[in-house]
């Protein structure tokens, strides 16, 4: 049996039946794992909006957003952005000069699949999956004939949006276009003691999606995509500074190619990818005209052998390139390569009740010296309605350029940051008649070590060292229960983080941060979701709380709580062939006033509203042909 992320509603990973070809990397080997899966309807909620938005709203993971069209970056478990892998279709596209991703530039419109594993995951997709990976997966679609959609949406602040895609699919081969456009003045309003604009903040993001898949022979499929994303944002200022001269451009490609062939017992698979990632900030005030980029090329080969029904080996070979070009650096072009071999075997007995992952990793490097990274994870369906899971995994992350070569202040001689995570989970899900209830309760602990942190360093200037060890440890819930009758469906969800994230030693001497709570993260953070839906019709309430968060590392000073709360609305019309959608988003419903980063203040009360025109035309039944 393969194991692949479902488009069901349920929020961990299922085994499919039938043989299915993907270009998902096949080595995802995570019993004992907590796996996030979006369902279709937060997907829809969600299409018009970038993954910071559905994250926030939809998981206990904290977002640090420094406002609308502005950096958002993911906080695990008491990480921070570096410690998170982002992973398209398999490949981690983080940027490793910062060591990070901008959620703000991820689309949720391109992706077909949208999904979160937490907990430690270094041993399967490399450097930074400390504290949890995000993947984001395209899926070519067979048999699926001719469909077509063009979405245009406007809102407050002279926000504009537009989506489009075009997909052809026959029995052999698969064509999709995607591309997208989301322009605003982003002037919103603000309350600092009496309501306020914002200035200096307006943003345009646009690109692209190119996919191509082919089978050929039997059961062997080819797949390219190009994904191009280009942005401009104008900078705005914090509260304390009255105007802002800031801005910033990105400019981002990413190419992959991947074969893979489905055999009875060898599925064997070669993956490739080149990104070429640019971002360019200005401040003419300050004299600051900074240009960097980034190229990585990744190439991967793997296989999974299917010994018998009950036992699976795998092995994989990894290598990537990073090679930058930027004058902030002593050479004004530095590059890191780096070689992993892996190992994993998967075991089930029970008639796949009982489920064992061991996963190994060894990484090579001439310019640092890297771990050797393992994991092990159990799951047992101890009743019907019960599960039970476990997972432990050493972990590590490798210094960014930036932390290596940055001029002035750079550390060649930094260590990676390592450490263990371990977590520990049950899963209720009970059908009754129309009501299906599911929870899942999880604790988790996690222990790392040369925590890379910038300090003050010779003349003034920051330079990264290994300053800390942190432990953090913690909860997380989540809780669904939804009823169906026919053509009515209702749901109710809970999700709720408790986060105790400190640091436990400290290579500074007095340093009054030992044993308190890691700035930006929030002890407390619930989120709770309630939705209707009734033929063409449905409703959704989204209502979040994120407790204080200490802004200084001593705790000494910190930003108050907050909620919020979104509500959507959309109806759909169908005549034949044809579909049309309206809906109506009301983000901050209750007009909150808040910040998510101390000087960073959130819009209030505001709008937006989308039309949907989709076309699909069926291939005919008699010219379908068996992709596999």
């Amino acid at each position: 049996m393969a194991t692949a992320f479902s488009q069901t509603s349920d929020s961990s990973l299922i085994s499919l039946k039938e043989v299915e070809i993907t270009g998902v990397q096949t080595k995802q080997f995570i019993a004992g794992k907590k796996v996030q899966q979006f369902d279709s309807l937060t997907k829809q909620n969600f299409s018009n909006s970038n993954f910071s938005e559905l994250l926030s709203v939809n998981s206990p993971v904290f977002v640090k957003n420094y406002g609308p069209g502005n950096l958002s970056t993911s906080s695990f478990r008491g990480g921070n952005a570096s410690q998170t892998a982002i992973l398209w279709n398999g490949f981690n596209i983080q940027n490793n000069m910062l060591g990070q991703n901008d959620l703000s530039q991820l689309p949720n419109f391109i992706f077909d699949d949208i999904g979160i594993e937490y907990g430690g995951s270094a041993a399967v997709w490399g450097s930074g999956a400390m504290g949890g990976s995000i993947h984001l997966n395209n899926k070519a679609k067979f048999n699926k004939g001719v469909f077509t959609s063009i979405n245009i949406g406007g809102g407050s602040y002279s926000t504009k949006k537009m989506n489009s895609v075009i997909h052809y699919s026959s029995g052999k081969f698969s064509f999709t276009t995607k591309v997208y456009l989301n322009r605003s003045k982003n002037n919103f309003e603000y309350s600092d003691t009496i309501i306020k604009r914002q200035t200096h903040s307006d943003f345009i993001i646009k690109g692209f999606l190119q996919e191509l898949s082919y089978l050929f022979l039997k059961n062997n499929k080819i797949t390219v995509r190009a994904w191009y994303n280009s942005s401009f944002r104008n900078l705005p200022p914090a509260l304390w500074n009255k105007k802002s001269s800031a801005s910033q451009t990105d400019e981002n490609l990413k190419l992959s190619a991947d074969w893979i062939y489905q055999g009875k017992k060898i599925v064997p698979a070669v993956r490739f990818a080149y990104f070429n990632d640019g971002l360019n900030y200005t401040d003419s005030a300050v004299k600051i005209f900074s240009e960097s980029k980034i190229k990585t090329l990744i190439s991967e080969a793997d296989v999974n052998y299917y010994i018998n029904t009950n036992h699976k080996l795998y092995f994989g070979f990894n290598y990537t390139n990073y090679t930058s070009e930027t004058p902030n650096y002593l050479k004004p072009s530095q590059s890191m390569s780096k070689e992993a071999l892996l190992l994993a075997y998967n075991l089930n007995y029970f008639e796949q009740k009982l489920q064992i992952d061991i996963n190994l990793r060894q990484e090579f490097s001439e310019a640092i010296k890297i771990p050797l990274t393992g994991g092990a994870g159990i799951s047992y369906q101890l009743l019907k309605q019960v599960k039970l899971k476990a997972n432990a995994a050493k972990v590590y992350r490798l210094p960014t350029l930036n932390d290596l070569y940055w001029n002035p202040g750079g550390n060649p001689d930094l260590k990676p940051e390592e450490g263990f995570t371990y977590e520990g989970s049950f899963e209720i899900k009970f059908p009754y008649k129309r009501f299906l209830v599911e929870t899942e309760m999880t604790y988790f602990n996690k222990n790392i070590s040369n925590w890379i942190y910038w300090v003050p360093g010779p003349g003034g200037n920051p330079t990264p060292i290994n300053l800390m060890k942190v432990y953090s440890r913690g909860t997380e819930t989540s809780s669904r229960v939804s009823y169906t009758l026919n053509k009515f469906k209702t749901q109710i969800g809970f999700n709720s983080a408790y986060v105790l994230s400190t640091s436990t030693e400290s290579h500074l001497e007095n340093d009054a941060s030992v044993n308190k709570q890691l700035i930006y993260t929030p002890r407390y953070n619930y989120g709770g979701s309630f939705s209707i839906a009734y033929n063409k019709f449905g409703i959704s309430y989204y209502h979040n709380y994120i407790g204080y968060r200490f802004t200084t590392s001593d705790n000494t000073s910190w930003l108050k709580p907050y909620q919020y709360a979104n509500l959507k609305i959309s109806h759909q019309h169908t005549f034949n062939k044809v579909s049309f959608m309206t809906a109506l988003h009301f983000n901050n419903l209750y007009n909150a006033d808040y910040m998510v980063i101390a000087q960073r203040p959130m819009p209030l009360r505001n709008y937006e509203i989308s039309f949907t025109l989709t076309y699909h035309k069926p291939i005919a039944k008699e010219n379908k042909r068996t992709s596999l």
